[in-house]
């Protein structure tokens, strides 16, 4: 529920783990390519997979992906923006945030859950945070199985140039992007390849929103130490800093700080006894964000820890590519 209070419980890797187990099927594949513009009849018919993977009509009528896990998590993803707007834990509590001022209708990105930044974090040269968050991406493919050792549901989803990035960044390329529930944890794992001749660079994000008890509660651990970006009064020209709290804390004003060279491993404590575990690799700093009251409406409902290359761009050659991967997990503290 937009603006409320969650009632997330801590969820035990061991147990979705034990529901698999005890609930063995046959591994289903479907790797035929199909634009996000088909219709979701279409894309049912190519890529659903019966009690797994489901596509459906979101709100505006906007094709969505649904993934359900036998422990009972699920998780939804908008082919617009490639955006993951829920993941729910096996009791039926919501992880993510949607904020009441999201549209579905395409107009603009989604406003919440998870949506990308790419190829560009923030304000520079193009529009805020890129492109990739604007347009609808193609399902590559969705698998299942419930054997223990084979692929949890999930489904990839492919971005490529077209005419309308070209005129913002000048490059050929595709990102690949896949989502999965293993038991009640979220993985997603977002590759750039290079597919053209010449070099090119980017900066990106996944921009993450997390429901929370209430913002004063919420408390990030892991960053202590840390050099940080603070981009609460100049997006384009932060002052910097050095962490020097063993936990950051959120509701005295507007939170904005870009840390570098972050650990692999964070937890944000939403205010209920239980934390979201976020263990990354390839993404290279962390960026904290509460707007405060310019969105007085709810920010007190959320915040965002993301994943990110936001302190310097990367550069992929002809041919190469880029791969980062994150696992989200909710835990007992």
């Amino acid at each position: 529920m937009l603006c409320s209070a969650p009632t997330m419980r801590a969820a035990r890797a061991a147990r979705p783990a034990a529901a698999a187990r005890a609930a063995p099927g046959r591994r289903a594949v479907f790797a035929v390519r199909a634009s996000a513009g088909a219709g979701v009849a279409d894309l049912q018919k190519k890529f659903g997979i019966k009690g797994n993977v489901e596509f459906v009509e979101g709100k505006a009528g906007t094709p969505t992906v649904v993934l359900k896990h036998s422990c009972g998590a699920s998780a939804q993803v908008y082919l617009h923006g490639a955006c993951v707007t829920s993941w729910k834990q096996a009791s039926g509590d919501e992880v993510l945030y949607v904020r009441p001022d999201a549209v579905f209708d395409k107009s603009k990105p989604i406003s919440g859950g998870v949506p990308h930044c790419f190829p560009q974090f923030g304000p520079g040269a193009m529009q805020q945070h890129g492109f990739a968050r604007n347009l609808d991406w193609e399902v590559a493919s969705t698998s299942a199985d419930l054997q223990p050792d084979e692929k949890d549901p999930e489904v990839e989803l492919v971005l490529t140039e077209n005419d309308y990035t070209l005129k913002m960044w000048p490059h050929k390329f595709k990102a690949v992007y896949t989502v999965t529930l293993h038991g009640e944890q979220l993985r997603t794992d977002f590759r750039v390849i290079n597919t053209g001749d010449a070099p090119f660079s980017f900066t990106s994000a996944l921009h993450t929103y997390f429901e929370v008890l209430h913002v004063d509660k919420a408390k990030v651990t892991g960053l202590k130490g840390l050099t940080y970006l603070d981009k609460s009064k100049d997006p384009k020209n932060p002052a910097t800093g050095k962490e020097s709290r063993d936990a950051v804390t959120f509701g005295s004003g507007l939170v904005d700080s870009v840390y570098l060279d972050a650990p692999a491993h964070v937890e944000l404590d939403v205010g209920t006894g239980a934390a979201v575990a976020i263990d990354a690799s390839g993404w290279k700093d962390v960026v904290v964000w509460n707007p405060h009251l310019t969105m007085k409406e709810c920010y007190e409902s959320f915040v965002c820890v993301e994943n990110a290359l936001a302190g310097g761009p990367v550069t992929v050659q002809p041919g190469d590519s880029w791969r980062a991967t994150t696992n989200f997990q909710v835990v007992d503290l």
